[in-house]
């Protein structure tokens, strides 16, 4: 039964949440991060905020200072992060604290600062336009490797008998 105006909440869960946190001004700060504080956000990180991290899409805002010990929802409390490296913070103990730049910088679950790793080196030309240039004289297609077997069922006595005259056995 929904009474208190808020939808799917009922009216005593409200009133339990409304008595155990209650606004810390006279002003209730969303928490939610939307308009044009996200389209800032976006513009200013651009992408995941973790190091190394070059996602661009599904990515989150997360309050450095959590909102409910009392972190502002604003651009100098949010990081953009995508959701592997969110859920690094949330579930896995990773802390995010500002630099003095006022960038990100993140720890692991041990304290430890977390640094970007280095790009992965770009993949030296394997030289296939080469390989495929000296071998297309050789006509090889689809049919190229097919076999002329008509599916009756081999005679391993036959096969066995000739490996063993091959070998010298006999």
């Amino acid at each position: 039964m929904v009474t208190s105006g808020e939808r799917g909440t009922a009216s005593s869960t409200t009133r339990q949440l409304r008595a155990n946190n209650p606004p810390r001004s006279g002003l209730v700060q969303p928490r939610t991060i939307a308009g044009a504080l996200k389209r800032a956000l976006y513009q200013r990180d651009t992408a995941c905020t973790y190091p190394g991290c070059t996602h661009r899409i599904f990515l989150e805002g997360h309050h450095i200072q959590h909102w409910a010990d009392g972190g502002e929802t604003s651009l100098t409390n949010i990081a953009l992060l995508c959701s592997s490296h969110h859920r690094h913070v949330h579930e896995y103990g990773y802390t995010i604290e500002l630099g003095s730049d006022q960038r990100p910088r993140f720890r692991d679950p041990h304290g430890r600062p977390v640094v970007a790793a280095p790009a992965r080196p770009e993949v030296a030309d394997l030289g296939w336009p080469r390989i495929r240039a000296v071998n297309e004289s050789l006509a090889i297609d689809a049919d190229t490797s097919a076999c002329e077997w008509d599916g009756t069922p081999a005679d391993y006595g036959t096969i066995v008998g000739h490996l063993v005259v091959a070998d010298g056995l006999r």
